[in-house]
């Protein structure tokens, strides 16, 4: 023992020596395992690489037994999205070597473990050295991991060692043994030469669960094998070790009967489900080839072609001149452009100079009814620029943001002078590359009050705008009613009609020759739906259909989106000039991308926010007389659920619904940045 600490500590309660901490730390072991066994456990070594979700559980398990010698490998560190699912994950420890940690950790439980440290991980260079002397292998490596697992499982097969491998699925763990004598990891698996690294993570995952429960319930939308993604909760890890451990102690004692592959087994508690059987031939079971092909097919429909991923961060962030990179320029253009836009029409463009970006409107992507005097486009170009300053924030850069009116400066709405003394990344740096429209109908489920406070506080650094919600139930139906008569005017009036129509991309193939526009599959209408968009796409269609009232079930989509929805929510700005609107733009990003972060969806009801702005800014003769006496006898209605409005010098930026759904079959694709 080497800390006075732990050794002052022991003697306060007697222990003066190795055997007195195990007689008495182990002694409740015993009745499950004899003292004989449980000493010889204590001159046993187990080997564990991997210090993460699973490995780490898998050491404090063991030490916990009463195993006396580690061999334990890791290189990487600790970080905040650890903690969901790894034992040493605390906020102390971020940013400090797993190895370390986790060392640690076991030696507060056993100061006198005999512990060795492998800091690189395990390599071709060292496996040798890692797995000498070693009883068994608990493997802890990550799922994605494959190259490196591979040579373990063969070395430990040439040095007699069994080999244990737990993979937490869902809330489930799904275990195989490999016994030295027995069938090996590439004959299990079906690994093969020239198999792609996406093909080995496959065979890898269907032999690990060859009869998997957790896909009743794992979206597989969150799955992505090319980046390296998908869900993993502790709950299952826990669940791995108890079983992996277990094996251990039977195989280290020859104490029961260990199943190794073709045997396998599977534990479920979401499901309250125990699955074990016997897969013989192992992945060349003709069942295993079926089911290969079907997860293929599956990953592969979820994996289209409107994906949004996150860029890997730019390098170098200066070039050699101590500017800013063009691939950092590159960078913070692709994450402004993911801002949102009226129909994606994505009205900006970009001029880049030396550690700068001006951003520009651009006003003939958008002449639609909607974008009156150009406001809708300064809302999106607002949220182009805070899209910039949280991108930036991440890479440590500040910003100095000068906001101008277009009209007065040749379009250009803002200068972003990108400054190298940034001091913390914006926790919503991640979102930016989540955030999306969702026209789905939400769950009606309550918000609990802390969701509010935070949409609130999103933009308190705005203090020109203000966001006033909406959840009680009867107020959100009577403005789902007020929605329901304002939207009629979509279908009713041509150049609307015309003008989205003109944004559809009704094939694959326009959505990626175009890059801007809705693909017909994220307007979520259905297969009815759809039929009814391309049978309309012709005005005489879409006129008759008005006529003979077919045309309201548009409006009724709203109103039933409006009413299935957790809240309502409408920002408003102190004023109706570019500027004010370029801020609020700011400030509605926020707010999105907050909603985003809290696992929230969102759709911008935006029809009755521009008429009305459109009705006061331009008078009343944009408007039928039909359109204008639904307008005027509205307006009262709609004013009572949002006071502010009663205000002349308030813009409305945005009403939205917001709550909980299924992510989007398909995202918008951009044109820049692309």
């Amino acid at each position: 023992m080497k800390s006075n600490s732990i050794r002052d500590q022991l003697e306060k309660f007697n222990i003066f020596n190795k055997k007195e901490y195990h007689s008495e730390a182990f002694s409740r072991n015993i009745g499950l395992l004899t003292i004989q066994e449980q000493n010889r456990l204590s001159e046993m070594t187990v080997a564990v690489p991997g210090m993460g979700g699973v490995g780490g559980v898998h050491l404090m398990t063991l030490v916990r037994t009463g195993i006396g010698k580690f061999h334990i490998a890791d290189f990487d560190l600790f970080e905040p999205v650890n903690v969901n699912r790894q034992y040493g994950a605390r906020v102390p420890d971020f940013g400090r070597s797993k190895l370390e940690v986790m060392k640690e950790e076991a030696l507060s439980v056993n100061p006198f473990l005999e512990l060795t440290l492998f800091e690189d991980g395990i390599t071709q260079e060292n496996i040798d050295e890692f797995l000498d002397g070693v009883d068994v292998v608990l493997d802890g490596l990550d799922f994605f991991k494959f190259d490196i697992r591979q040579l373990l499982f063969k070395k430990a097969a040439q040095k007699g060692i069994y080999v244990i491998t737990a993979g937490p699925m869902g809330f489930s763990s799904a275990m195989l043994v490999f016994d030295p004598r027995g069938m090996g990891f590439d004959q299990y698996f079906n690994i093969t030469k020239g198999l792609s690294d996406r093909e080995k993570y496959l065979s890898f995952a269907i032999g690990l669960a060859p009869r998997p429960t957790h896909i009743k319930y794992m979206d597989f939308k969150k799955v992505d094998l090319d980046s390296k993604a998908g869900p993993s909760l502790n709950v299952a890890c826990q669940i791995c070790s108890g079983m992996a451990a277990t094996e251990a102690i039977k195989i280290l004692l020859k104490k029961g009967r260990v199943r190794s592959v073709p045997c396998y087994s599977q534990f479920d508690p979401f499901l309250n489900t125990y699955r074990k059987g016997r897969l013989p031939l192992g992945n060349k079971n003709p069942i295993q080839v079926v089911k290969k092909g079907v997860v293929q097919l599956l990953l592969k429909k979820n994996k289209s072609i409107d994906q949004v991923k996150a860029p890997q961060l730019p390098e170098p962030l200066f070039d050699d001149a101590g500017n800013i990179s063009q691939e950092t320029m590159k960078f913070l253009l692709k994450a402004g452009t993911q801002a949102p836009s009226g129909d994606n029409c994505q009205p900006w463009k970009f001029d880049i100079r030396e550690n700068r970006i001006d951003l520009f409107l651009d006003p003939l992507k958008d002449e639609s009814f909607f974008n009156v005097n150009q406001i809708a486009s300064l809302i999106s170009c607002g949220a182009v620029i805070e899209n910039i300053k949280i991108a930036a924030s991440a890479l440590g850069l500040n910003t100095r943001i000068e906001s101008f009116e277009p009209k007065k400066n040749d379009n250009q709405v803002a200068a972003i002078d990108l400054l190298p003394d940034g001091d913390h990344a914006d926790p919503l740096s991640d979102q930016i590359w989540k955030r999306h429209t969702n026209r789905k109908f939400y769950d009606k489920k309550p918000l609990p009050q802390s969701v509010t406070d935070q949409l609130i506080s999103s933009i308190e650094n705005f203090p020109e705008t203000d966001l006033h919600l909406i959840t009680d139930r009867k107020k959100m139906k009577k403005l789902a009613k007020i929605i329901f008569q304002v939207d009629r005017i979509r279908t009713e009036y041509r150049p609307l009609h015309d003008h989205l129509m003109s944004m559809i991309r009704f094939t694959d193939q326009e959505m990626i020759e175009t890059r801007d526009g809705l693909p017909l599959k994220n307007l979520e209408a259905g297969i009815a739906g759809e039929f009814f968009l391309r049978m309309t796409k012709p005005w005489p269609v879409m006129n008759m259909m008005n006529r003979i009232g077919v045309g309201r079930m548009v409006a009724l989509h709203s109103y039933q989106g409006m009413v299935n929805s957790s809240g309502i929510g409408l920002l408003t700005v102190d004023g109706t000039g570019e500027i004010d609107f370029l801020k609020g733009g700011q400030a509605l990003q926020r707010v999105w991308l907050t909603l985003t972060s809290l696992g929230l969806q969102m759709q911008p009801m935006t029809a009755i926010t521009l008429f009305y702005l459109r009705r006061f800014l331009n008078g009343k003769s944009d408007f039928t007389k039909e359109h204008t006496a639904i307008l005027d006898r509205l307006e009262p209605d709609y004013k009572a659920l949002f006071p502010k409005l009663n205000n002349d010098d308030a813009g409305q930026v945005m009403l939205f619904r917001f709550g909980f759904s299924d992510d989007v079959s398909c995202r918008t694709l951009r044109t820049c940045g692309s």
